[in-house]
């Protein structure tokens, strides 16, 4: 059976950000373990063994973008699986010019705080279980890029970053940023 490219939709909190270094640094949950999305898709830790195998081998590379389009706004640097689920620590690039009029400002307003995660079950449907109560297990996910997105499907998965308003207020970068002085 055919591979199939889907977004699982499972979209999480952006938790952490902090800028430096021309980017703005963001962290949070990409997926929630056990816990079903607005799609009544589950995933578990066991659903990204495959994708890890190729993430920590370097044949696999997935990249940050914006809203599920080719749209690269900077770099993943961590994916690590915890206990409530895939973690994912990246920085958005200043130089991409909708990160610095628009996502960025956005995310330090709070207006913007989540991501979604998207990429292919391996071995197509047969790779995904209905579940008794309707619901959908996805065995075998491997992740090809996460989204900072406006929507989230899983109401968890925010990113909050007003521990971190002072750090950035105190950083150089141009008068526009500074949306909270």
């Amino acid at each position: 059976m055919e591979d199939r490219i889907l977004s699982l939709n499972n979209l999480c909190k952006i938790e952490n950000a902090s800028a430096e270094d021309g980017f703005l640094h963001i962290e949070g949950y990409a997926a929630h373990y056990n816990k079903k999305n607005l799609n009544e898709e589950l995933v578990d830790n066991r659903s990204f063994d495959y994708f890890f195998s190729l993430y920590n081998s370097n044949e696999l590379k997935p990249k940050l973008t914006w809203e599920h389009t080719d749209q690269v706004i900077g770099g993943i640097d961590n994916i690590v699986s915890k206990k409530e689920g895939l973690w994912i620590s990246a920085r958005l690039n200043y130089n991409v010019k909708i990160v610095e009029e628009m996502i960025a400002p956005n995310i330090i307003a709070g207006d913007i705080d989540s991501f979604s995660t998207e990429g292919f079950v391996r071995n197509g449907y047969d790779g995904i279980i209905e579940n008794k109560d309707g619901s959908y297990y996805v065995k075998d996910f491997i992740l090809t890029a996460v989204s900072v997105v406006r929507t989230p499907a899983d109401s968890a998965a925010v990113f909050s970053v007003a521990n971190y308003i002072k750090e950035f207020a105190s950083k150089k970068h141009s008068s526009k940023w500074y949306l909270f002085t």
